[in-house]
């Protein structure tokens, strides 16, 4: 009897188990890609939150929320991208430590908010002693650091009082790399200028070490005159008053106007950068004119000052004595030559006096200095 052979299944009996296994395939499949879909949008959420930078080599940027920051009473929005930075100190104590940090935050937040009227905390932002940034208004509102100045800059504060002692590295690294990402993120100009506090207000900010170590920076500006139009602030003048200007001895002669002769000298005193500096220079000019040269009144119609402003001398209206010489006298707090701020000050001085029709506008310039 011969066995029967068994035969092989047909073509069409494998096609359901052949498709079942595809199917469990694809299943798998599909749940893998699901997995590594969910992945990347918890990194990328991740990421978004995350306060680590990572364009920015581990600079570390905490929210107001970490920082535990008021609502603001009301915010103006800021037109990006700025191109003017202007840095500050915060003249407190300094911090060390991410929760002494934060304190400083919230005590610096109620001292504007409360004591000063402010809307929020003044400053766009805040470099931590633990070199860490601290959101204030960030990019996208107006802060209040620097009356009139809040629409045109972005300001960033050092937490800390750096008269005498000078910002740690890390600090100083933090504040230079959030200027970098700001311009990374099209919130600052490519072409950004830096600026400190005491150029644009009487105030020592941001302390003399800091003041120093920033003037070193490439993105320094020494000039002032175009941040200054923006704020429809090219001049700042500090009346006599202002620098506890003594009266003349005997009256002065006055001078003729409109002027024809504009003379510029410098006063071959040490420069000075800031008003309370320059306040004394002025005093000592005064005193030694008088006490010394046997002069009625300080020798100058108008000092530029190294800290941007225009001390009235003898203002407009009464003559300086100067062997040969009938016109106006400038003079610039200096050694020898003015910077070139100095002397931008002076012709927007000049344009101002023209406009007051008491400078001819083809007046005749004696400049020693150059």
């Amino acid at each position: 009897m011969k066995s029967q052979q068994p035969t092989a299944p047909d073509v069409e009996d494998q096609v359901p188990h052949t498709n079942a296994k595809h199917m469990r395939g694809l299943i798998w499949l599909c749940g893998v890609l699901m997995v590594l879909v969910a992945t990347a949008v918890v990194y990328f959420v991740w990421m978004m939150t995350k306060n680590v930078d990572t364009f920015s080599k581990g600079l570390r940027i905490l929210d107001r929320s970490e920082w535990l920051g008021e609502p603001p009473t009301s915010v103006e929005n800021l037109a990006t991208p700025i191109s003017h930075v202007i840095i500050h100190h915060t003249a407190t104590e300094g911090c060390e430590r991410e929760e002494e940090c934060v304190y400083r935050m919230r005590v610096i937040q109620a001292f504007h908010m409360k004591s000063l009227g402010f809307t929020d905390i003044g400053y766009n932002f805040l470099v931590g002693g633990d070199g860490q940034v601290y959101v204030g208004r960030g990019w996208q509102s107006q802060g209040q650091h620097v009356k009139g100045y809040g629409a045109v800059s972005i300001s960033i504060a050092f937490i800390g009082t750096f008269i005498n002692v000078t910002p740690k590295k890390k600090q100083l690294w933090a504040a230079r790399r959030l200027m970098e990402e700001g311009v990374r993120l099209h919130k600052l100009h490519a072409d950004y200028h830096i600026y400190a506090h005491r150029q644009l207000s009487a105030t020592e900010s941001p302390g003399e070490k800091l003041y120093g170590l920033i003037k070193t920076w490439p993105r320094w500006s020494e000039d002032v005159t175009t941040l200054r139009r923006l704020n429809m602030e090219p001049l700042r003048f500090v009346e006599r008053s202002l620098w506890l200007a003594q009266p003349p001895v005997e009256p002065l002669l006055p001078l003729p106007v409109p002027v024809k002769s504009v003379r510029f000298e410098s006063t071959a005193s040490e420069s000075c950068t800031t008003q309370a500096a320059c306040t004394y220079r002025m005093r000592y000019m005064q005193t030694y004119h008088i006490e010394s040269l046997k002069q009625k009144d300080i020798n100058y119609n108008f000092v530029v000052g190294g800290d941007g402003n225009v001390y009235v001398g003898r203002g407009w209206n009464n003559s300086c004595h100067v062997p040969d010489f009938e016109g106006l006298v400038i003079g610039f707090v200096s050694q020898s030559a003015p910077t070139s701020s100095q002397r931008k000050i002076a012709e927007e001085l000049l344009t101002h006096g023209i406009g007051l029709g008491l400078v001819i506008r083809d007046y005749q310039l004696i400049d020693d200095l150059k």
